[in-house]
């Protein structure tokens, strides 16, 4: 996926693992920021760290996830974005420039995380 295919949006991207407790709590929360962006403004990109498509759908029939899952089979994006530890997510701006980044888990659809993504998008 080019980042550039989403100009306009504001893109949460959300680089992750099954085998991370913290990245599968975070899930829900996610989910449920995606629900309150309907109109496509807001996109969450997800990159699964290293881990076969087999195990991918396994998860993901247990756990539902309501955005699209990337696949970095050889970890060389999330060596591109510079992660560290997983959790670890990037709010790309509409020009396609990094604004926030956070290398924890974090409650996605809080009033916090809600106020920065509006701020975003109220920009020109």
């Amino acid at each position: 996926m080019d980042l550039r295919s989403l100009k306009d949006q504001v893109v949460l991207v959300n680089f992750w693992a099954t085998w991370c407790p913290p990245c599968v709590e975070e899930i829900p929360s996610l989910n449920r920021l995606q629900e309150n962006y309907p109109n496509q403004q807001v996109r969450i990109v997800s990159v699964d760290y290293r881990e076969s498509p087999k195990e991918i759908e396994a998860f993901l029939e247990q756990i539902p996830v309501d955005f699209p899952v990337l696949m970095d089979r050889d970890g060389l994006t999330s060596l591109a974005w510079r992660v560290f530890s997983f959790p670890s997510s990037f709010i790309v701006d509409r020009q396609g420039r990094i604004r926030y980044s956070a290398n924890r888990a974090l409650n996605w659809d809080s009033k916090e995380v809600i106020e920065v993504i509006d701020r975003l998008l109220a920009e020109p």
